[in-house]
């Protein structure tokens, strides 16, 4: 128990200080394929290729992992081969003023437990009431066309949702109970291997020029040197559809910061509501000075003697070389066995790596 207590107090599992730990040439975010899970007696499976984060709060562990199935397909998308430019012409205002004219994050609310013949006709009727309704979405089996059980409901204002969730959370809807809470889409973005010498005022205005709806950036400053940052920052958008269009933007080829090619990838809510339980998810490890030409299947063969491994992540550097990799474990357990083994591990009869972070 001791020494499980001294791996955890080695590893910091919050967002912002786990980013800051790593050396400077980690430039980009590594997130694990969230796990799947049924829901209670009404939910499936989502098949329609759509994602959704957890809710925040009144829902069930399993409604939550329902919800975390719907994805932002339905925002609008750009051309891969669109280049990006630095001014905006006119169709570009007008699609800014679409994406700025949908709701706020914040507005949308997770509604589960619903009658199988509830229709989107019967949660609109229980929903005005309330305030002004954007959408309903009632989530339906692809193949038979029933209800899952469970539906997402956008209003116009953060407000009208949370007055939803105090006036519907265990209220009954055709003799059932229905559970009512935040639905907290994705609208954070990690943007890594920007140039050091960048200040936060350069950063802003390319990300600006990128797409509308920015509201808060997060350059990291590199702690040693204030002048500089450590390469990476968070960009936090007014709602999922600025987001996702500043996302596709920015993994357009043609994008550059200054020369770089940008690393761009959905970020997590910068506050967790429930830090136990993320970290109890944690079962990827980062690992360091990866000798050149070392193939995946070499480095997971090595870590493979503390439990499966899934998956290995080594993601290519600018000359094609990096030396630092992600190891995916099957169980919790393996990655903090592997931490606790600190001696260094040889490859090819040399020591190589260490193991200064766990990362999500």
């Amino acid at each position: 128990m001791a020494e499980s207590t001294e791996v955890e107090d080695r590893v910091d599992l919050e967002e912002d200080n786990y980013m800051e730990e790593m050396d400077d040439d980690v430039e980009e975010q590594v997130e694990e394929d969230p796990e799947e899970e049924g829901g209670d007696g009404n939910f499936e499976e989502n098949d329609d290729d759509e994602e959704y984060d957890h809710s925040k709060a009144g829902a069930s562990e399993k409604d939550q992992s329902a919800e975390a199935n719907r994805n932002d397909d339905d925002t609008p998308h750009v051309e891969e081969e669109e280049k990006p430019t630095a001014s905006v012409g006119e169709d570009e205002k007008d699609k800014h003023a679409q994406l700025l004219a949908l709701p706020p994050n914040g507005s949308e609310v997770f509604i589960g437990g619903l009658p199988k013949d509830a229709s989107e006709e019967d949660l609109r009727d229980l929903c005005e009431p309330i305030g002004d309704v954007f959408e309903v979405r009632l989530m339906k089996d692809k193949e038979s066309g029933e209800s899952k059980g469970f539906a997402f409901v956008s209003f116009r204002s953060k407000e009208f949702a949370k007055k939803a969730i105090d006036e519907l959370h265990s209220k009954e809807l055709k003799g059932k109970t229905i559970r009512c809470s935040l639905s907290e889409t994705k609208n954070r973005l990690f943007i890594g291997n920007v140039p050091k010498n960048w200040t936060e005022d350069e950063f802003r205005k390319v990300i600006e020029d990128v797409g509308p709806g920015v509201e808060t950036i997060e350059l990291i400053k590199d702690p040693q040197n204030p002048s500089r940052n450590r390469g990476f920052s968070f960009v936090l958008y007014y709602n999922n559809a600025c987001a996702d269009y500043s996302r596709q933007k920015m993994l357009n080829a043609n994008f550059k910061l200054d020369g770089n090619t940008p690393t761009v990838s959905w970020a997590d809510p910068k506050s967790t509501p429930d830090h136990s339980a993320a970290a109890s998810q944690v079962k990827a490890l980062y690992v360091k000075n990866i000798p050149d030409n070392t193939s995946t299947e070499k480095i997971k063969e090595l870590f493979q003697r503390h439990g499966e491994v899934t998956k290995v992540v080594m993601p290519p550097g600018k000359s094609g070389k990096r030396d630092f990799g992600f190891i995916h474990y099957a169980e919790r357990s393996s990655a903090l066995k592997a931490v606790k083994d600190t001696e260094k591990y040889e490859i090819d009869g040399k020591s190589h790596l260490h193991f200064p972070v766990f990362v999500l």
